[in-house]
């Protein structure tokens, strides 16, 4: 099993700062991308942290990952926004994306977003909160392409889309609360990979094998794509993963899993967004105040014999940025290996940038 060490949220993201201008990203675009991968490793995300770096050097020398590209944005129509990224990286192309769709907000009360064409967008909830601290409720739904299906649709032994994520929110004095942000597979692949990592079993109900049938060793499919993930909720999570591939894919982009070519390393996401400005139906006020007197209403509720308390979408992330921020960000040995060894293929210095590390006293 691979050794574990926790390390401060600012080394960390010193260290994913510096590998990534080794990949040829500019400062700002380095920031916006490191800052990403930290907070998902902060609220417990580990699938969607500064493990990703392997796979985004990969990219870049597969020529399917640009740093510093610039997005085709097209004029609005009505309240639709399309924004082309050509694969420049997802983090920053979002958010630029978003901006842009905004733009509509003041005038329609609604925009709709479609991002074509991007880098891997990582934690989707990033872009719940980057609407809710504007005011906004907002839901997205992201699909994946590049790469062939990793998720087994409800009845299947073979894989026909990927985790396809769906994340929603609301605006309550600048945060987003709640806040929902899933795969619609039982697990991202990401957590797979950490699984192996970490030499560790995955939970029931995550894997298939070849056969269709339950499994719990994550390597097979880390290393060989051999098996698929489990849609959540069997005919229901597939159904939404179903959903999510028509609506980012088949209506927002030009391509869904079953037409896109497969590129070496590939991850190309296409994002559908719905961002509603909630004075449309009250005052925000008003709208924030029923908010929190439901979810109150929620979390009043008696907790179940053996569960410490009954959680609202996002309270395991909120817990986790605390605990994490005062005690640092656990990342395994083998983690820190497989950066190490994509920064050595850009020329980085293996010491210099590990050394960037600080573990934190225990």
């Amino acid at each position: 099993m691979s050794h574990m060490s926790n390390y401060s949220s600012q080394s960390v993201k010193s260290f994913a700062m510096a590998v990534l201008k080794g990949f040829g990203c500019n400062e700002e675009e380095a920031d916006i991308v490191a800052d990403h991968l930290v907070d998902a490793n902060l609220t417990g995300h580990d699938s969607h942290g500064i493990g990703m770096l392997p796979l985004y050097g990969e990219q870049i020398l597969d020529g399917n990952l640009v740093p510093n590209q610039q997005p085709l944005l097209h004029d609005p129509i009505g309240a639709i926004s399309v924004v082309d990224a050509q694969r420049g990286f997802g983090h920053r192309m979002a958010l630029v994306a978003l901006d842009h769709a905004m733009q509509c907000v003041p005038e329609h009360k609604v925009a709709i977003l479609a991002l074509r064409n991007s880098g891997h967008v990582s934690r989707v909830g990033t872009y719940s909160e980057y609407c809710a601290a504007r005011g906004y409720v907002s839901i997205h739904m992201v699909n994946v392409v590049g790469h062939a299906p990793i998720v087994a649709p409800f009845g299947a032994r073979e894989s026909g889309f990927s985790t396809n994520p769906i994340s929603m929110a609301m605006p309550v004095d600048g945060q987003a609360t709640p806040l929902l942000d899933i795969a619609t597979s039982t697990v991202a692949f990401g957590k797979v990979r950490v699984a192996s990592n970490k030499g560790e079993k995955m939970p029931p109900g995550c894997l298939v094998d070849e056969q269709g049938l339950e499994t719990l060793d994550p390597d097979p499919m880390a290393k060989e794509r051999i098996g698929a993930l489990s849609a959540f909720g069997a005919h229901k999570g597939s159904g939404l993963g179903i959903f999510v591939e028509l609506l980012a894919g088949a209506l927002a982009s030009t391509d869904t899993v079953a037409t896109m070519e497969h590129l070496p390393h590939g991850v190309i996401n296409n994002m559908f967004s719905i961002i509603i400005d909630p004075a449309a139906f009250d005052s925000e006020e008003a709208v924030a105040r029923r908010t929190m007197e439901f979810c109150n209403f929620i979390k009043e509720k008696q907790p179940a014999v053996g569960t410490e308390s009954v959680l609202l979408p996002g309270d395991t992330e909120l817990r986790n940025r605390q605990q994490r921020n005062d005690h640092g960000i656990p990342v395994d040995d083998e983690t820190v290996r497989q950066i190490m060894d994509i920064a050595a293929r850009f020329d980085l210095s293996a010491a210099d940038t590990a050394a960037l590390l600080s573990p934190v006293s225990q």
